[in-house]
């Protein structure tokens, strides 16, 4: 497929307008219109060069801006590719990741990265409302959709809500886990998220580059009768997710709005 423009269209692009932004937008152009196909492979540096007579050093600055902005993702040693759609999330609705990819049509997966007992510290303590002599299970997973790794979780749980957890299988749904082998409906307690850059472990096992844009989600989950049973701490790569809340107009405070008043 040529993605390259032609000499007239290069000659109208505004010289104030850095040459990689230009770029930037021509290839943002086609992904929107869908010329570009989710998960097709971008050209090379060396080929985007030649297409736009530019340098090399400005058309990986094109590429760069366009991860950025989670239009285009990175794997390692295999090139550029477009990012599929984001994953709809809306953190005031009690709804699993597996639940949540298989309702928006896609295909949810999961690799065990780990499964422990780990020491039961003053921090986790706190976190789960644990005793100094609770056992706390730490399971480390990889989620995908539709095979792409997209976020790195840490789960603590307290273990004396559900024994023996950790001989079974953890591929699947944690929340299912939950329900059908210790008859906990999980009730989330509070849900915090903030930008993060991404730990060398966490791009290794996302497949992308260390220090990458990253979102931290923390959840504590409460059952029905009110127990602390998890502290899950996600790390998604910064393309896969989109924070979607719906809030009544009415319930806004008259000083939150857009400069109306």
């Amino acid at each position: 497929m040529s993605i390259s423009i032609s000499e007239n269209e290069r000659r109208a692009w505004d010289r104030r307008t850095p040459y990689y932004l230009r770029v930037r937008d021509h290839l943002a152009g086609l992904i929107e219109a869908g010329t570009l196909a989710v998960d097709s492979r971008l050209p090379a540096e060396r080929d985007l060069s030649e297409a736009f007579q530019i340098t090399r050093v400005t058309a990986h600055q094109a590429l760069i801006q366009l991860e950025m902005e989670g239009l285009i993702y990175r794997l390692n040693r295999r090139g550029w590719f477009v990012s599929p759609p984001r994953l709809r999330y809306n953190p005031s609705v009690n709804v699993s990741f597996t639940r949540n990819v298989t309702a928006s049509g896609r295909m949810p997966g999961t690799a065990v990265l780990g499964r422990r007992e780990v020491a039961s510290t003053p921090w986790l303590r706190e976190k789960l409302g644990a005793g100094h002599d609770d056992t706390i299970y730490l399971v480390e997973r990889v989620r995908l959709i539709d095979d792409r790794p997209v976020l790195v979780e840490h789960i603590h749980l307290n273990a004396k809500y559900c024994p023996g957890l950790l001989t079974l299988p953890l591929e699947v749904s944690l929340t299912d886990i939950l329900e059908q082998h210790f008859g906990i409906q999980l009730r989330r307690a509070s849900v915090q998220l903030h930008p993060t850059a991404l730990t060398a472990a966490q791009a290794e096992a996302l497949g992308v580059s260390a220090g990458l844009p990253g979102l931290k989600i923390s959840r504590a989950a409460s059952d029905q009768n009110g127990n602390i049973i998890e502290f899950d701490q996600e790390y998604w790569r910064h393309d896969a997710l989109e924070v979607h809340v719906d809030v009544a107009v009415d319930a806004l405070p008259r000083h939150v709005g857009s400069g109306d008043d």
